[in-house]
């Protein structure tokens, strides 16, 4: 009887794969992240509520229950007030299992088109990152007047902030409502800042953003305005890069040593030669001479 012997199963053949295996190990393992989050689909942020006949009332982003009644905000801003009684059980319940924070304050600063701090009525302060949107920074273009338009309608201003969660340096992500406004929406209707696409599905801001851009309006008054993210990674590369091209600091004793904080130069015969908690080695001529050793 013959028997086949399988190619797979021969010595070389396993010689081969554990040099497969071998080199494939040697290969650097891929950043954790490298690969880039796709954007969430749009989704209609806006809800909407029937009354116990199964007629529509209204269409709001967020509902929470203010005494007997019930808060909502259609898409203009203006706070609307209805008593519980009026919802259908199937609105009642999506209440109570949906709720959503409330935090009213007065507005204490305006950082830039998008953040702002918030004293409430126990004199803790919060900062408000407004959801779904992401103005220019200082340094771009309407940068300064994304922030003074914030700035001019509610610094001082008593607001109302409805939101779900925080971010991750703990900023509370929400949408402001000030005097039947919505501010997230009214930034983006301005041209004042862009819909935060990486982050938010949100239909709504996402068609804002088209109108302004269609419309040139604000930022969009540029063909092709560069994104704030976009704009965040570029300068962080450029001063990485800058980094690399500063001369290295020498750690080899040099026989003098100089105290960055004081900026005196002690030479190695000194009690602090290399032994300040902020300095470096130095060249005989730099900062000023120590009154002890000379220098």
């Amino acid at each position: 009887m013959i028997r086949r012997i399988s190619m797979a199963s021969t010595p070389m053949a396993w010689a081969r794969r554990l040099v497969l295996l071998a080199l494939l190990a040697l290969l650097p393992a891929p950043p954790a992240g490298a690969q880039a989050q796709p954007d969430p689909p749009l989704v209609d942020s806006f809800r909407p509520w029937h009354d116990a006949g199964g007629k529509l009332l209204t269409k709001s982003r967020f509902a929470y229950l203010e005494a007997d009644r019930v808060a909502l905000w259609p898409e203009t801003g203006q706070m609307l007030l209805i008593p519980q009684a009026q919802f259908s059980a199937e609105d009642r319940q999506w209440i109570a299992a949906h709720p959503v924070k409330v935090l009213r304050g007065k507005v204490i600063f305006v950082a830039d088109g998008d953040t702002v701090g918030l004293l409430d009525a126990q004199k803790k302060q919060h900062r408000i990152r407004l959801e779904g949107i992401d103005a220019p920074e200082s340094n771009q273009a309407f940068g300064t007047q994304s922030r003074q338009v914030l700035n001019d309608l509610i610094y001082g201003q008593e607001v109302v902030v409805a939101y779900e969660k925080t971010d991750q340096y703990g900023r509370i992500l929400g949408h402001i409502y000030w005097n039947d406004r919505w501010l997230n929406r009214d930034q983006l209707a301005r041209g004042m800042a862009w819909h935060y696409r990486h982050f938010s599905g949100d239909a709504y801001l996402a068609q804002l953003q088209k109108k302004a851009a269609a419309e040139k309006i604000g930022l969009w008054i540029d063909g092709s305005p560069m994104p704030p993210w976009r704009y965040r990674l570029t300068e962080k590369r450029r001063r990485e890069s800058q980094a690399g091209k500063v001369p290295a600091v020498p750690m080899h004793p040099t026989g003098y040593w100089l105290n960055t904080s004081s900026g005196v130069r002690h030479n190695q015969t000194c009690e602090h030669y290399g032994k300040t908690s902020r300095g470096k080695y130095c060249d005989a001529d730099q900062g000023k001479p120590c009154g002890m050793c000379g220098g």
